[in-house]
């Protein structure tokens, strides 16, 4: 007999009303129901798993986590280790999320999955790398392709940020996405033609693959072809012609893409070129390296040197404080770092103050003999400007 929370309704009929609105993808109906079936048994196991995916399927992430933590002895016997990481991992607690993983008591081929996607927002690329290989040959369904575009885009970070040789691993560059990240290991490898050209065939293929597919809307393509023309654009500064790269980087931006990570590394590029030259401009940009949820879209190497731009651009317009504040703090986090220091003893040159910077220097120096050779250089040029003796 059904209880009155029930509306009279039987356990059955609500279960083919959540089968139902599931198929449909109504999820919002799918958890109204799936909460009746709980008034009548609130320790329904299967019902408490519906109701994690019907919140996981609606974006809420917290509630579907909280749901998981609230019951976790009723749950003890029906593993949700991937539910859970899941939500983690999409509220950026990236650590928990990794936990997790390694903590479940069966590691299936989706939390490999997620696994995999874990490893490389910690940038544990050799790992990750691991990871996608095994996934690639020893899986066979419908999602081969995204985790070939996903190894392909482990192997251009190891070329851009840690200056790993890429090795062939046999990938095809029959996608936009695969030849994108094809590209982008190039440049890690300084191969800047040869991206170029690259680049050209991801968008030839990018726009091929929307006009074939009736579904797409108009802004998928541009979405798309926004983050292709950066990369183009990112080479053309590169090679010196930065009128072109500036141009091409503000047509994106007239574009509007919804990308905040691509905004944000367009932005930083152009405040680079400008440099200590209109600086009104690199003001107005800096605003979208500041956007929501850009730490989480970046690596740690992006998000260092939009800081050090901003401390540079702080050195620009006289703001001497936050100036120090920015490079103290990159200090901080990379101690070995030259670049921190050399900006605190170019704000210190801006402020008279020579005999100052000539110590900060001489102090990193002891500290850190690798990098001698360079602050004697500096060192010199300091002292010549001063006309103290050398």
């Amino acid at each position: 007999m059904a209880s009155g929370g029930s509306g009279g309704v039987s356990v059955p009929a609500l279960w083919s009303e959540v089968n139902r609105y599931g198929q449909n993808g109504d999820f919002t109906r799918a958890l109204k129901t799936v909460n009746k079936i709980l008034q009548i048994n609130k320790d329904d196991v299967t019902a408490l798993h519906c109701k994690v995916v019907c919140l996981i399927q609606n974006g809420s992430f917290k509630e579907a986590l909280n749901v998981i933590n609230t019951h976790t002895k009723v749950l003890a016997d029906n593993s949700l280790s991937f539910e859970k990481a899941y939500c983690e991992y999409r509220l950026n607690r990236i650590e928990n999320a990794l936990k997790t993983i390694e903590s479940a008591s069966q590691q299936t081929d989706k939390l490999k999955e997620l696994y995999g996607q874990v490893l490389y927002r910690l940038e544990r690329y050799d790992e990750c790398l691991a990871v996608y290989r095994d996934l690639v040959r020893n899986s066979q369904d419908d999602y081969d392709e995204e985790r070939k575009t996903n190894l392909s885009a482990v192997v251009a970070a190891q070329s851009n940020w840690e200056k790993v040789v890429p090795e062939n691993l046999g990938l095809q560059e029959g996608t936009h996405e695969l030849c994108y990240n094809a590209a982008c290991a190039l440049i890690g490898q300084g191969q800047l033609n040869q991206a170029m050209k690259i680049l050209q065939k991801a968008e030839d293929l990018c726009r091929r693959s929307f006009s074939e597919d009736s579904d797409g809307t108009e802004e998928d393509p541009q979405a798309e072809l926004a983050i292709i023309h950066g990369q183009m654009a990112y080479i053309l500064q590169l090679q010196g012609r930065t009128e072109e790269a500036l141009q091409l980087y503000n047509q994106i931006i007239k574009l509007k893409p919804t990308d905040v990570a691509l905004l944000a590394v367009i932005a930083n590029n152009i405040i680079t070129i400008n440099k200590d030259q209109n600086v009104f401009d690199s003001k107005k940009k800096v605003k979208l390296t500041n956007a929501e949820g850009v730490e989480f879209k970046l690596s740690k190497r992006q998000l260092q040197a939009i800081e050090f731009n901003k401390a540079l651009l702080a050195m620009y317009t006289n703001q001497a404080e936050q100036c120090r504040k920015i490079s103290a703090s990159l200090q901080s986090q990379s101690p070995e770092r030259l670049l921190p220091v050399l900006i605190q003893a170019a704000q210190l040159c801006r402020e008279k103050q020579h005999t100052k910077a000539i110590e900060l220097l001489q102090e990193f120096s002891d500290q850190h003999p690798e990098n001698a050779a360079e602050i004697k250089l500096t060192m010199a040029q300091l002292k010549i400007s001063q006309g103290i003796n050398v």
